[in-house]
């Protein structure tokens, strides 16, 4: 028997046992256990329990409604990700209200609305945004230091010109730190 079949003929048998008296109830239970092949106690929980009405599925979901997700936002997220090399969504952030690489490419390009979304996203919207994305691409290095090698060997360094002793010298470290 099918649950379709099942259910429909418990909707049915459900009024006559609600309506009878002990004796009539003990021959219908018996008669819905040999049918639907249930246990005693689940078959007298079954009958006396009130039909249960069936909810209409939800035609929306809860919360608000996804405005971020149009796919010119999503390019153009994309685009200053990639021009800015890959940095996290809450430095992204940060950089779009006051980079202005992304609105001299794409000021044109873009509509008002998209611009203004562009400056009230959050960082954890980015974060939903731009994963199909982070792993097509990898991070171009870890530090902006390049070796010079090559370099090094063309340009004279004179080491004994300067006197570190005298009020005045200065020293400048060139190298960017942000690694290992």
């Amino acid at each position: 028997m099918s649950n379709g079949a099942r259910s429909e003929y418990l909707s049915n048998i459900r009024e006559r046992y609600l309506n009878s008296e002990k004796e009539g109830k003990h021959n219908i239970l018996d008669e819905f256990i040999r049918v639907c092949k249930h246990n005693r106690k689940y078959a007298i929980r079954k009958l006396n329990r009130k039909p249960e009405l069936r909810r209409s599925k939800r035609v929306s979901k809860r919360g608000q409604k996804p405005r971020y997700y149009s796919e010119e936002l999503a390019d153009s997220l994309k685009s200053t990700w990639k021009t800015s090399n890959l940095i996290c969504s809450k430095r992204m952030k940060a950089m779009i209200a006051e980079w202005p690489g992304w609105y001299k490419k794409d000021a044109k390009s873009l509509s008002i609305e998209t611009k203004e979304l562009l400056l009230s996203i959050s960082a954890s919207t980015i974060n939903r945004i731009l994963p199909p994305y982070r792993s097509r691409y990898e991070k171009r290095g870890l530090c902006t230091t390049k070796p010079g090698s090559i370099l090094r060997n063309l340009v004279p360094i004179k080491t004994n010109q300067w006197d570190e002793r005298r009020p005045g010298f200065v020293e400048v470290d060139t190298v960017a730190n942000c690694g290992s």
